[in-house]
């Protein structure tokens, strides 16, 4: 039998084995220049090019969705644990219990990380923030008005970042298949912030202060992660051409990143690995009590969403983690059942690659509203993010046209006046609601949580658990399973949680070489090893084996689905026999994430991907069609380069459109737009003034301060201060797409687009 046992810090992967003979190998982590060992086996590998293990099953081949259904609508069948929720902290729930010896099952309505999971901001992130707001909070006039209260809120606060420290570690050190270490810088344009961020004067100084702050912060994780430094002026403007030069220095951080969808697949995946019934597209639609209305909750009456058939799945504990949707589990237990989850939107664009900095991130500390903008490599794109809206969860991705002009705003602030940011450079735009938790079930007086929320309904027994952060998805299954195990009596048959040395699937066995070794062994392309390396760890192997010939010099193996990204066709054969993919949807959006980094390349390549998955799945000729149109109509939810303008309380032009048009205005470009150059103009974009006194009536609102010259700064104001209620305004924003040739200005036109 073969364990694996991975130490805290430096990462050593020891291994005891029966008949097989090891050796342990130095190599440097160019990221962090700290040496770690690694095992390397001289018996022969097996046919998945991975060691042999008993323990951990590393396979690519799972039970079957029909034959996981199966097993859950066995009759007389009944689980230890049924968990509700296949996202991130459902799916972590599921394989911590099943790993302790408990007969687990887990259902997801929708495909696995289908919902919040799968629409963050891919960050494994300890929480710098959470520091400043914590100490902001405890300078506060409220510290000396209820002192005590403050201080312990202060003290929760920063056990959450201790936490969450911790967590990053263990996921990145367990899964260096699906995670990585990502720089991030933040540009220091003066030595004295105002307004300061978080409101608060003393962090003003922010500035000065910031690079002791961010060793402290290393210091929190036991300097596991690369360390922070400063980047002068100068080697700042060389690592960051796109960088405004207007800088006094850059301090860089360290935190982790994944593809977030597929890490949490990832963990539902290893919980059926280790033996736990697992089912996508399974629904609960009503709560079996043991005296009929009343008693305790002894199961759940579930739909199959794929087949509508209906079926009866009982347990000894059931769980419900359904993120900002977990409300809506608790209706189906009591219809009466008091709000607990309030839920918060965000939202992301991407943008080209170009418009970061090799494998380096920004970070904005203090945008125009308060809020943090991160600025990320990621996938071969640029992530920018997120918003912060109140607002009942909803599944569609779609979001708000004026979020994503604020996005495109505050990241043109610290960008070279040579770089512009358009409106057309969006690829892609989705929204996703984390949860914002309080505990219905608390006693008066209770103390509010700052993290995740735990509750028990007295009436049925069922725990719910939401809230807290996708970096501490593992450490909320912990303490969740703690409590229901000692409440529902399991404590005999459950051992201790063993997820935190768990590799996820792929993990065991695999090495940084291993794209290396992928396109040696396979003939694949560079760019695909990677890809698939960092997506299906040592299963990559199986992938590969799926390959067909290219009919190209190089490379030999492997055909795109479609050019620019490196997903391969065969991944959709792998996807729906392996790993229980359902969709057309599902495979562009989840399994592989085309639609969260190009939005029209996704609806271009679904009938391909259609077409693949009718073969692999038996789907009939309507089937397939109906998969098709039901994939278009959800890729057409996200953001793209063409504006949704129903809604949008801004405009669909960034600054640098605006500052474009000015200049077309600007017809003898001397600076300023005066009242006969906005008639003409007006005139020649096909929006005429009907008469003098309208045309008067708009150069006024332009020209507030009576000078009879608009310049540029003011313009810009008037654009988004005045609104779509202004005809010009509106028709140039709405209707209107103008080019050179429309504006018979020759090479010299400097227009933009709209639309």
């Amino acid at each position: 039998m073969l364990r694996y046992a991975y130490s805290k810090r430096p990462q050593i992967l020891a291994s005891t084995t029966v008949g097989t003979v090891s050796t342990l190998v130095y190599f440097t982590n160019t990221e962090t220049e700290q040496t770690f060992l690694e095992p390397k086996l001289s018996s022969p590998l097996n046919n998945n090019g991975r060691p042999p293990t008993a323990h951990h099953k590393t396979s690519s081949t799972l039970p079957t969705r029909d034959q996981q259904l199966s097993r859950l609508s066995k009759e007389g069948e009944i689980f230890d644990v049924l968990v509700i929720g296949g996202g991130a902290t459902g799916s972590g729930v599921a394989l911590d219990a099943q790993m302790r010896g408990l007969k687990t099952a887990l259902i997801e309505r929708a495909d696995f990380s289908s919902e919040t999971s799968s629409r963050s901001t891919k960050l494994i992130w300890a929480g710098i923030r959470y520091i400043a707001t914590a100490v902001a909070q405890l300078l506060s006039f409220r510290t000396l008005t209820s002192p005590i209260d403050s201080v312990n809120d202060f003290v929760g606060e920063f056990k959450m970042v201790l936490g969450a420290h911790k967590e990053r570690r263990i996921l990145l050190e367990n899964n260096p298949h699906l995670t990585n270490w990502v720089p991030i810088a933040v540009p220091m344009k003066s030595w004295v912030q105002w307004p300061p961020p978080f409101n608060h004067p003393l962090f003003s100084i922010a500035p000065v202060v910031f690079p002791g702050v961010m060793k402290f912060y290393d210091s929190l994780s036991g300097f596991s992660c690369p360390p922070s430094h400063l980047m002068m002026k100068k080697r700042a403007k060389r690592k960051f051409p796109q960088l405004d030069e207007d800088v006094k220095y850059v301090q860089v951080f360290y935190e982790g990143q994944h593809n977030d969808a597929r890490t949490a697949t990832c963990i539902a995946l290893t919980a059926a690995e280790e033996g736990a019934t697992v089912s996508n597209y399974t629904e609960m639609v009503g709560i079996i009590r043991e005296n009929g209305d009343s008693g305790q909750a002894v199961g759940i009456k579930c739909r199959d969403n794929l087949t509508g058939k209906e079926f009866e799945v009982r347990s000894k504990a059931i769980i419900f983690a359904g993120g900002p949707f977990t409300d809506g589990m608790r209706k189906l237990e009591d219809p009466d059942a008091k709000p607990a989850v309030a839920g918060a939107a965000g939202t992301h664009i991407v943008l080209p690659g170009y418009y970061c900095a090799a494998g380096i991130g920004l970070l904005d500390i203090n945008t125009s509203d308060g809020r943090f903008l991160f600025f990320l490599p990621w996938q071969g794109s640029t992530l920018v993010g997120t918003t912060d809206r109140k607002g009942d969860a909803v599944s569609s991705p779609g979001p708000p046209e004026d979020e994503i002009q604020w996005l495109l705003n505050e990241a043109e602030k610290y960008l070279a006046n040579d770089l512009k940011v358009r409106r057309a450079d969006v690829l892609s735009a989705w929204q996703g609601f984390r949860p914002l938790a309080s505990d219905p079930n608390a006693p008066p007086g209770a103390p509010v949580s700052r993290d995740h929320i735990i509750s028990t309904n007295p009436d049925t027994g069922i725990t719910f658990i939401t809230g807290g952060k996708w970096t501490t998805y593992r450490e909320m299954a912990e303490d969740v399973l703690d409590r229901v195990i000692k409440m529902k009596g399991l404590s005999e048959k459950a051992g201790p949680c063993a997820t935190e040395e768990r590799p996820l699937r792929g993990g065991v066995g695999y090495t940084r070489n291993l794209s290396i070794r992928l396109v040696q062994e396979f003939g694949v392309s560079e760019e695909t090893a990677k890809h698939l390396a960092s997506t299906y760890g040592m299963n990559a192997f199986d992938v590969c084996k799926m390959t067909k010939p290219s009919g190209k010099r190089w490379p030999r193996f492997g055909n795109l689905l479609i050019e620019g990204y490196p997903y391969l066709e065969c991944e959709v054969e792998y996807a729906c026999k392996y790993e229980m993919t359902c969709t057309v949807t599902d495979m562009l959006t989840l399994r592989t994430r085309l639609a969260y980094l190009n939005s029209s390349a996704a609806i271009e390549v679904a009938p391909k991907v259609a077409e693949l998955m009718a073969k692999s799945l038996g789907w009939s000729k309507a089937e397939k069609n109906r998969q098709l149109a039901e994939a278009v109509e959800a890729l057409s939810e996200f953001g793209g380069p063409i504006p949704q303008k129903e809604g949008s309380k801004l405009s669909a032009a960034t600054i640098t459109d605006i500052r474009s048009l000015f200049h077309v205005f600007d017809q003898d470009q001397n600076g300023f737009i005066d009242f006969e150059e906005m008639k003409l103009m007006a005139k020649e974009l096909g929006s005429p003034f009907e008469s003098e006194k309208e045309a008067l009536k708009t150069f006024k609102r332009m020209d507030v301060d009576n000078t009879g010259r608009i310049y540029e700064e003011r313009f810009v104001e008037w654009w988004h201060d005045t609104g779509r209620d202004d005809k010009l305004r509106k028709d140039l924003g709405e209707s209107f797409k103008f080019s050179a040739d429309k504006l018979k200005r020759g090479t010299k036109s400097r227009g933009a687009m709209f639309g």
